[in-house]
């Protein structure tokens, strides 16, 4: 018996003994792509977010708190769209007025609302523009954009809500914007690929533009090779007062409204080139006749095309190389013997470096002449430095002519600054 016990201890210590004499087992070798799985596997255990508290209790009829509040169409709590995107953009020029007005006597050519100081040479701030830009709940987004032009008291351009969530893709907008009618029309200032914008826009759409309070619908046309949308437009503008050449005659009411419809298709012609063609149309009471005896006053209708270029190579070359060439025609004709009165401008700008960009516009009044278009002639040319997307530089000079018209020179230095996010504006 002892013997067995002996022989027993003996077998305990030496089978340890040699399990440790024999070399270890190495793990099987981990791969690379195994182990960066695991690392972020254990990183996303370590970071992910509690789990959500238990739903709420029904309300009486068996709805939740959150089942009612979508229901009421309203954003759900804590998603932080209660805070809006906030910029402000400061354009500031240092410019030389050849003609010192405004309206450059005997040229007969109107200034925008937002070109520097008229009659103002030295420094000036053209324009300071303050945007508040977010998502309102699931089924609206809103925008407001005040100005201030050449410090001159605040304005509303724009402030309007979109839908996000209508079938079929519809779209609406609606509250007091720029109408969708021609390219450079619907462009905020700091859009411009120059500082003072073409002739034939305070000419035949107003000072300011063609914008104020109104309603438009928008269709993404389906099923089709390539982007076509849909818009239509119906506005209150205001009489001639507020600054608009075409509209605005008449007493505010359902027969006086200004419509608009326009068609717009965009192509992409291989990885390089874009091409947007838009077809315009508008109509409403003539601004001549805002006071009597006009009363109702004949109908203006304003037609015209724009076709925008763009060609930009692919991969690194894309950075300092590129072309975007805008060129925009109207007419308008104004009934019971009114004039037909057309004007034209196109503008290309090439990119010649990752931060430098070369413009050059032509304008073209009076195409046919009227009393309110005469025959004019622009040729503008710009030089622009532009370090990052937030500023940028420019130097701008442009000459006006015609017949019986003296020629005035101008030139403008502008500088531009953006603080803050600013939301993305159309192609």
């Amino acid at each position: 018996m002892t013997r067995a016990i002996v022989v027993v201890a003996l077998a305990a210590a030496v089978v340890p003994r040699a399990a440790l004499a024999q070399p270890p087992v190495a793990p099987p070798p981990i791969s690379d792509e195994a182990a960066i799985k695991k690392a972020l596997e254990a990183d996303a255990a370590v970071n992910a977010p509690p789990p959500p508290p238990p739903p709420p209790a029904a309300a009486p009829g068996g709805e939740t708190p959150a089942t009612l509040s979508a229901q009421a169409g309203a954003r759900p709590a804590g998603t932080g769209l209660l805070n809006p995107n906030i910029s402000v953009i400061v354009d500031g020029s240092f410019g030389y007025y050849g003609v010192h007005s405004a309206d450059f006597p005997g040229i007969g050519i109107p200034a925008s609302g937002d070109d520097p100081g008229a009659d103002k040479d030295g420094f000036t701030l053209q324009e300071v523009e303050l945007a508040f830009q977010t998502a309102i709940d699931p089924y609206l987004e809103g925008a407001v954009f005040l100005t201030i032009p050449n410090l001159e008291g605040i304005e509303v351009e724009e402030a309007y809500f979109t839908t996000t969530a209508l079938p079929g893709n519809l779209q609406l907008k609606g509250g007091s914007f720029r109408s969708q009618v021609g390219r450079n029309n619907n462009q905020h200032l700091h859009l411009q690929n120059f500082t003072r914008r073409p002739l034939m826009t305070p000419l035949l759409f107003g000072t300011d533009g063609m914008r104020g309070p109104g309603l438009q619908a928008s269709w993404l046309i389906p099923k089709l090779p390539w982007f076509a949308t849909l818009y239509a437009e119906a506005f209150s503008i205001g009489g001639p007062e507020a600054g608009f050449a075409s509209f605005g005659g008449g007493k505010r009411g359902p027969k006086n409204l200004t419509y608009s419809a326009v068609l717009e298709q965009f192509w992409s012609v291989g990885d390089a080139v874009s091409l947007l063609l838009g077809l315009n149309f508008a109509t409403g009471i003539a601004s001549a006749c805002a006071a009597p005896p006009c009363g109702g006053g004949p109908r203006d209708y304003l037609y015209g095309g724009d076709l925008y270029f763009k060609w930009r190579p692919e991969g690194q070359s894309g950075e300092s190389l590129s072309l975007r060439w805008s060129t925009e025609y109207f007419a308008r004709k104004i009934t019971d013997g009114g004039p037909h009165e057309g004007a034209l401008y196109t503008e290309p700008v090439l990119q010649v470096a990752k931060r430098w960009y070369l413009g050059g516009r032509f304008d073209l009044t009076g195409l046919p002449r009227g009393a309110n278009v005469p025959r004019r002639y622009g040729a503008a040319a710009s030089i622009t430095f532009a370090p990052t997307e937030f500023s940028r530089f420019r130097l701008f000079g442009q000459t006006l002519s015609g017949p019986g018209a003296k020629t005035a020179l101008v030139g403008f230095l502008q500088a531009e600054v953006s603080l803050g996010a600013h939301g993305a504006h159309p192609f």
